[in-house]
């Protein structure tokens, strides 16, 4: 071997181990985050969702039709009641930014009334249509609107999981129920598989559950959600079928203007 050959071998040799490295640095909090938040690599997609909301002896059930799509790292939603016949017609418009310093816009259209109205500050923080879902659960959170923090790697119903805590940043704070969120998410498909929700007092609100994991159109889908309020005693599941991705959706779909249409 010359010294030339015994050069490239050393800088060839240096490379790998920087790579080896840089791949073996841990993920932290933020890191695990942005995992999650791109395990639904689509464009638009399209579901129907059944929403069944239990309180004591009450029961209601109601059908939905939910679009979304992305612009960069934008993200628009609109979800429509089909029924029952009560909240037909009645539509929520989410447009989530990417931008920490832009709020996040939310209309809902009444068809009884003809009207659009904002959602905006305190209105986010009340109950979507009666259940145990709040209008900003139905949003898109922006990963970097809050402080995420690796607690540790855990298991969850037998898989391997990573649990960190999510706090909001100091310009989102007053615009959330919640003073922090634990995630426990699947290192295999980078879903969430739990969400503990806490009040301002620190206080466990609500927790989340996912299931139904599948692969539709070679992306991990969650197909089935429960949502626990344990001091009410209630909960509402979420049924998503019909799922498909990248459908290539108009963009007039997601105009304001759209919805009393």
């Amino acid at each position: 071997m010359n010294k030339y050959e015994i050069h490239t071998f050393g800088l060839a040799s240096l490379s790998l181990l920087l790579t080896t490295l840089v791949q073996a640095q841990p993920l932290d909090g933020r890191d695990i985050a942005l995992k999650m938040h791109a395990a639904d690599s689509s464009l638009d997609g399209r579901r129907d969702a059944t929403m069944l909301i239990e309180r004591g002896d009450q029961r209601l059930v109601r059908k939905l039709a939910m679009l979304n799509k992305k612009y960069g790292a934008d993200e628009k939603t609109l979800t429509r009641f089909v029924e029952p016949a009560d909240v037909r017609d009645t539509q929520y418009l989410s447009w989530s930014y990417d931008a920490t310093d832009k709020d996040d816009d939310l209309w809902v259209f009444f068809p009884s009334e003809n009207l659009v109205r904002r959602i905006s500050g305190g209105g986010k923080k009340g109950s979507f249509m009666r259940s145990d879902f709040a209008n900003e659960d139905m949003e898109q959170r922006v990963v970097d609107d809050d402080t995420h923090t690796l607690l540790e790697e855990t298991t969850l119903d037998g898989k391997e999981v990573y649990l960190i805590e999510s706090t909001p940043i100091a310009a989102k704070a007053r615009d959330t129920n919640y003073s922090k969120r634990k995630t426990w998410i699947d290192k295999k498909t980078w879903l969430a598989l739990q969400v503990e929700y806490f009040d301002r007092r620190g206080r466990l609100l609500k927790r989340l559950k996912q299931g139904g994991i599948e692969q539709i159109d070679d992306i991990w889908t969650a197909t089935k959600l429960i949502m626990e309020t344990p001091r009410k005693k209630s909960r509402t599941l979420m049924q998503y079928t019909n799922v498909q991705y990248n459908v290539d959706l108009v963009d007039s779909v997601f105009q304001q203007s759209s919805l009393k249409r």
